[in-house]
């Protein structure tokens, strides 16, 4: 005889009897009075009879008994908890894994730090030596010239006290001697003033004062940036088209790639263009190596330059320039969170770690391709190569052309403005570094008033401001710094109005010739990523919004009227353009550099893609006699020709 506590048996002593188990009896929660006897398998849940009637009904929900839904129910559960299980084994697995790889990175950090000191000594130590030897031989030629001055100054004055001794000499003898005595001493008295008369200036004695040092800042500001070394980060995923350093990929086999007198290894060959291996950057990287590119004890002799670029790691995803970036001098890519452009959510913790490099990669982050079918167009002329000499560039950002076709390029990171004809012959250059009248500092983009000539150049930061030189490249005024934040596109209209385009304030702001403001406007609700500008002789503005894929059109009270291209047909423009008939003309450089033209309402005309692949596109100008001149970033200018072909769609 038994009797329950609880769902335990006690046998009639009191003990508890572990063999018999009754299944404890539960109630419905709905039907107090029932017990649970069916599980639905439609809602997952154990009911009772009166919840079969009524909530969980046949023919709607599948119910069958406990007794034989419920193991098959525990079964599945326990499978599910062991899969849950061996889920987190991996899951521990893969933290083993990242712990491991953070210490790497942690101890290649460090070594980083090491080496980059270490190349900073060696560095300041060249410097303390070349400085040493420009002291001495500037103390050599001091004291040489001083030398020089004091021999010629003594050889002066003792022809001076000759000279006076000899007149003083006629003088005492006119007094005391003869008309005769004085006649026969002439000849000689002549003969010793002529002597003493010829004395001249050396021309040596004359420049022995010229002594200066001359320091070639722009030379030494390409040169360390691009020998001293740079951080490189190992990648595991390739995302996007790899990002190509300005100068130089390192190389490590083949020629020595020398930067400071060239454009790369393939000079020697009668090209300045860099040799096109990758130059890939990740976003997973767990390891970092810091290459040092001079000539050292430790490291040997270096055949590589690294990137003109003074970030550590730049992504080079399709849809996130990094130029926008990197020719404004910023630090982040995705201020706001990729999410913020794509819907990624990497900034939401919700989402695994490892689920970004597949999301990246997915077909959602890039635009889809030309919609339409484009002709292809040649260049028939490029000129240029990497250097800080006449006709070369470390970065011709801006480019316009005035009413000779003359070509006027931004070199920016040469602190210059230069000029050529219209087949690429250098003219004349004009700008230095420095904050001073008729100095530069980083000029970004040019423009020029038709009628009188003058360049207009916007500066971008630290001084954000515009300066105006005439035709001949001799300084006028400049103005604009208390007001410009972010100076990207500038284009002058037929009155010699100045229109600028500003980006991530997104702002158009319009001056005078004397840099009065007549006009400015926000139009953050309409733009993403501004960086061209052109306007018609109707008072409407034309900007080219890289993220946008098209051409916004403001009037010159800041309404918006209009939409010009789309995604699909003009991916990221970087510049707008009207050419002699009225046309727009669209440039962006997405898988190519491609031209599309479109009427002043929006109707598409026609559309180019060049037969040259271009890594990456800096601005662009129009020609009077329709051939359009592109900036790009392998140090070069190419001028196209291009065609009206209407275009073929897909």
């Amino acid at each position: 005889m038994h009797c329950f506590e609880g769902h335990r048996v006690l046998n009639l002593d009191g003990v508890k009897d572990d063999t018999k188990t009754p299944e404890k009896v539960i109630g419905c929660p709905r039907h107090k009075s029932e017990p649970l006897k069916y599980f639905c398998r439609t809602c997952n849940v154990p009911v009772c009879k009166e919840c079969t009637l009524t909530d969980h009904p046949a023919g709607i929900h599948d119910c069958d008994h406990l007794n034989e839904a419920g193991p098959k129910q525990i079964e599945l559960l326990n499978q599910a908890v062991q899969e849950g299980r061996q889920k987190a084994a991996d899951i521990r697995t893969v933290l083993k894994t990242l712990e491991h790889s953070s210490g790497r990175l942690q101890v290649q950090y460090h070594k980083a730090q090491n080496e980059i000191n270490d190349t900073f000594q060696f560095y300041r130590s060249m410097l303390e030596e070349r400085k040493q030897e420009l002291l001495k031989e500037l103390e050599s030629v001091f004291s040489a010239k001083q030398m020089s001055l004091t021999v010629y100054g003594q050889k002066a004055q003792d022809t001076v006290d000759k000279i006076y001794q000899t007149c003083e000499y006629f003088e005492r003898l006119t007094k005391h001697a003869s008309l005769v005595e004085c006649l026969l001493l002439k000849k000689q008295i002549d003969t010793k003033l002529q002597g003493l008369s010829s004395f001249t200036v050396d021309s040596n004695v004359q420049t022995a004062y010229d002594l200066e040092f001359v320091s070639n800042y722009q030379a030494i500001q390409v040169g360390v940036r691009n020998t001293f070394g740079y951080v490189r980060s190992s990648s595991d995923v390739n995302v996007g088209p790899a990002k190509q350093p300005p100068i130089a990929r390192p190389v490590t086999n083949g020629p020595t790639v020398n930067a400071i007198n060239g454009a790369g290894s393939n000079q020697a060959n009668g090209s300045s263009a860099p040799a096109d291996r990758p130059y890939t950057n990740g976003l997973s990287s767990v390891s970092v190596q810091y290459e040092s590119n001079i000539i050292s004890k430790r490291f040997g002799t270096a055949n590589s330059l690294g990137p003109f670029s003074t970030s550590v790691t730049e992504l080079s995803i399709s849809g996130i320039n990094p130029y926008d970036k990197w020719s404004n001098g910023g630090t982040e890519i995705f201020q706001n969170g990729v999410s913020d452009h794509y819907g990624i959510g990497l900034n939401n913790h919700s989402d695994s770690v490892l689920e970004i490099g597949p999301k990246l990669l997915s077909t959602s982050v890039f635009p889809p391709k030309s919609q339409i079918k484009r002709q292809k167009m040649i260049y028939h002329c490029k000129f240029g190569e990497f250097g800080v000499l006449e006709g070369q560039f470390t970065e011709p950002s801006g480019v316009a052309v005035n009413a000779q076709n003359d070509i006027i390029v931004a070199d920016t990171n040469n602190h210059r403005i230069q000029i050529f004809d219209k087949e690429g012959r250098f003219k004349f250059q004009f700008g230095e570094c420095g904050k001073r009248d008729g100095q530069l500092l980083y000029p970004n983009r040019v423009a020029v008033v038709k009628t009188s000539g003058d360049i207009i150049v916007t500066e971008r930061s630290p001084t954000h401001q515009i300066q105006i030189y005439n035709q001949y490249g001799q300084f006028v005024r400049k103005f604009g710094a208390n007001i410009l934040q972010h100076p990207r596109g500038v284009t002058v209209d037929a009155k010699g109005r100045i229109v600028v385009v500003e980006c991530k304030v997104m702002r158009v702001i319009i001056f005078d010739q004397s840099g009065n403001v007549l006009q400015k406007f926000g139009c953050s609700k309409h733009l993403e990523f501004p960086n061209g500008v052109v306007v018609n002789d109707k008072q409407e503005i034309f900007i080219s919004d890289n993220r946008a894929h098209c051409v916004k059109v403001f009037n010159y009270e800041g309404v918006f009227l209009r939409q010009i291209g789309s995604e699909g047909v003009t991916n990221y423009p970087i510049g707008v353009g009207i050419n002699s008939t009225g046309e727009i003309l669209i440039a962006d450089n997405h898988n190519n550099f491609n031209l599309t033209i479109f009427t002043q309402d929006g109707q598409l005309v026609s559309a180019l893609e060049s037969k040259v692949k271009h890594a990456q596109c800096f601005d662009v100008a129009l020609m009077d006699d329709g051939s359009v001149v592109l900036a790009s970033k392998d140090y070069r200018l190419y001028i196209y020709r291009y065609l009206q072909i209407p275009p073929i769609g897909l």
